[in-house]
């Protein structure tokens, strides 16, 4: 039920309206001052005037000023009393939504470049319907959303009533509204909110309209991030049932595609609980509606909103009908809502909806254009050809956007439009874009943009190189790991060795295969042997990774090496992964070293990292490995004879920050013992630094070999850090 249903009166007269465009209409809660301040008040008013320049429709003030259901009037405390105080209420209102056999009640834009094609060196008006389809994008808006704002004291609270605002003037101001096809706005109906939400869940929402202050902050402050005042639910239902209207107005064909600003968003929402700025979870009500009233079975769901949308993946964790992707910070699942396994890319869903959920997590900010152009043509794209969905629904939240100071991405509106491109053209053009986040009101305007543009069939501005950094290339390859035991379409990589297991086979790790070999390579070649460990804490991973030569307390130089095994580099079967030896190499990078070594007349101890660490879970508990195996070393084979001769530490690969932290736990020994220490780290991380203290001896002991193109070299002109060592540039030494 509306407020000008309950009794609120729609602004008739000059009397009214200037009420409701200076904001002095009476409070919407009891003993509380209104939500509409003077200066919000004047605000909606100047949205109401600006909405009444369509050419060729309806002028949206004399809509907004005939049609009860898109009044902006704000309801007072006698109207708020009975707009909605029940749940049996909000299925009694007249405003209750058509059955999907009728018509939807839509606003038409002009004439415009998108209705016009050349043809014959001719202007010629584009077909309004093909084939029974409109051609035209839909959108909705209504300014009563603004209506929830936070009345507790922060003014400055992120989810801002002006975000819906901004983008829908963006879009006036580009004359994107007078060719697009405005829906009208509605509540959803308990009906609706039950396709996700418990009954218990619909009351608690609903009870908040006729609350007091200080039970509202007590409701709110009950929940995870969340504010409430007596419009809440009322915004809530209109937010939910607009994009609904849409929805069904896609799904008819009286539009092609659409926009949904609306507000508040909904993504965080789960079936019994609010959180994160949102009350019923919009899109996942969306997608049940539009399987129960349409025939529609098939439904893709992406959220690129930056943050996981725990609510939308709680609602179809189980459903092989509907998939859910969710491109998100992760930050090992510290990032809001904080869940790390919820947000994990190995939660692929449960019973028959295993592999319908994608999580994409990024383990750090900073990622923009070419991660996620990236990510769409690596995993996305491919998943929804073979998904072949029958409608797509965007949470399109915009706090990845470059500006966002919570997200802190870096996507531009150009990377959005040219991600909107590529969905449309699937699922028979059938998408919608929902508003989620975003918090830089120009990041969202802008955004908002250039996704409606690109609905809108305009030019899409282009994209500069499209490189991925590292982090993302990693974090897609692990979500492919997993993914492709679930998807054809990916490239498979997906191997358990437990079900060989399982099955009663013979399963042997690579490593130990390599690892025999270097044993036996080592021997024939220079008479090295195991080195025995005295300590068995380190595991079996060292269990045949360390060698030595055999004449180990002598007084010649002792270098001590820690060094990868190289590269592996192998080509496998396509369909199945499975590894083509005759095409399989092992490039070993070290193989130098150890020659020009061991044949100049030095002593060796060589020790081989036994495996690659991808991500920082396993980077960490490597390099303490390394650290605890080289001070095992140093006490029982090297201490002793330290002051009689030359030692020198020598590192390369991750080898370096094991060898580091352990001149950071013996510094003093390292200073008084070690004669050098040479390292070199490869690839473009930064560099492993030594503790202050030791970072004089360090700047003057040490050569650190580092690419020519290692972004170190860029703050050539900065003060040198001794902790870093003495740095060099590979270019100048021929290995």
């Amino acid at each position: 039920m509306t407020p000008t249903e309950s009794g609120a009166a729609t602004p008739q007269t000059d009397h009214d309206l200037a009420q409701a465009k200076s904001g002095s209409s009476a409070s919407p809660m009891t003993g509380v001052t209104s939500t509409a301040t003077p200066t919000e008040g004047a605000e909606i008013a100047n949205e109401i005037d600006s909405t009444a320049t369509t050419t060729n429709a309806v002028p949206e003030e004399q809509e907004t000023l005939s049609d009860p259901a898109v009044s902006i009037t704000v309801p007072n405390t006698e109207a708020i009393s009975t707009m909605t105080t029940t749940v049996e209420d909000i299925n009694s209102g007249s405003n209750a939504p058509e059955s999907p056999s009728t018509q939807t009640s839509v606003t038409p834009g002009a004439d415009s470049p998108s209705n016009i094609s050349v043809h014959n060196g001719s202007l010629q008006a584009q077909p309004e319907f093909i084939n029974g389809r409109s051609t035209r994008t839909g959108y909705v808006y209504d300014v009563r959303m603004r209506f929830h704002s936070n009345v507790h004291g922060e003014d400055d609270h992120p989810e801002d009533p002006r975000r819906i605002w901004r983008i829908y003037d963006a879009l006036k101001t580009a004359n994107c509204t007078e060719r697009m096809i405005k829906i009208t706005s509605r509540e959803a109906t308990v009906e609706e909110l039950s396709l996700v939400h418990t009954e218990e869940h619909i009351t608690n929402i609903t009870k908040t309209m006729s609350m007091s202050k200080e039970d509202l902050l007590d409701m709110a402050n009950s929940y995870n991030s969340i504010y409430l005042n007596n419009s809440s639910a009322f915004c809530a239902r209109l937010s939910c049932g607009s994009l609904l209207e849409l929805c069904k107005a896609v799904a008819t064909g009286e539009v092609l595609n659409g926009v949904a600003i609306v507000r508040p968003p909904g993504h965080h929402a789960e079936p019994d609980e609010a959180g994160g700025f949102c009350l019923y979870n919009n899109v996942a009500i969306a997608a049940r509606y539009l399987q129960k009233n349409f025939g529609l079975r098939k439904i893709f769901i992406l959220d690129w909103d930056v943050h996981h949308g725990n609510g939308t993946q709680k609602a179809f964790i189980d459903d092989p009908d509907v998939v859910y992707c969710s491109i998100h910070r992760y930050e090992n699942g510290t990032f809001y809502p904080g869940d790390p396994v919820a947000a994990a890319h190995t939660t692929v869903g449960e019973g028959s909806g295993r592999g319908k959920n994608i999580n994409i997590p990024w383990p750090t900010s900073g990622m923009g254009d070419s991660e996620y152009i990236y990510t769409f043509h690596k995993v996305i794209m491919p998943i929804i050809y073979e998904f072949a969905p029958e409608f797509i629904l965007v949470s399109a939240g915009f706090d990845a956007a470059k500006g966002d100071h919570i997200g802190e991405n870096l996507v531009t509106p150009a990377a959005y439009g040219h991600m909107t491109h590529m969905l449309k053209s699937m699922a028979g053009g059938k998408i919608i874009l929902a508003l989620e986040g975003g918090y830089n009101l120009d990041s969202i305007a802008v955004s908002g943009l250039a996704c409606t543009k690109a609905l809108l069939n305009d030019p899409i501005d282009a994209l500069e190189p499209i490189i991925p950094n590292a982090t993302c290339v990693q974090t897609i390859h692990e979500v492919m790991e997993v993914q492709s035991r679930y998807w054809k379409s990916l490239t498979p990589m997906y191997i358990d060795p437990l079900e060989n297991e399982a099955a009663h086979q013979s399963v042997v790790e690579l490593s130990t295969v390599l690892s025999v070999y270097r044993t036996e390579f080592l021997y024939q070649k220079h008479n090295m042997i195991n080195m025995p460990i005295t300590n068995t804490s380190h595991g079996p991973d060292f269990l045949n990774n360390v060698h030595c030569t055999q004449d180990l307390y002598s007084t010649e130089p002792l270098y001590i090496f820690v060094h990868n095994l190289g590269e592996f580099c192998t080509r496998t079967v396509g369909i199945s992964n499975v590894i083509r030896p005759e095409k399989s190499v092992l490039v070993d990078s070290v193989a130098q070293y150890v020659d020009r070594i061991v044949k100049t007349g030095n002593q060796l101890i060589d020790i081989v990292v036994p495996y690659h660490p991808a991500t920082e879970e396993e980077k960490i508990p490597l390099k303490e490995k390394i650290t605890a195996l080289l001070a095992d070393i140093w006490d029982n084979f090297v201490f002793m004879a330290g002051n009689t001769r030359r030692i020198i530490l020598l590192a390369s690969g991750f080898g370096c920050h094991g060898m580091v932290a352990f001149m950071n736990e013996r510094q003093k020994d390292v200073a008084r013992y070690v004669s050098c220490a040479v390292l070199i780290p490869g690839g473009e991380e930064p560099l492993p630094m030594v503790v202050k203290r030791l970072g004089p001896w360090y700047l003057e002991n040490s050569f650190v070999v580092v690419a020519d193109d290692h972004p170190i070299w860029e703050r050539t002109n900065q003060k040198a850090n001794s902790r870093v060592g003495n740095l060099v540039r590979s270019g100048a030494y021929p290995y």
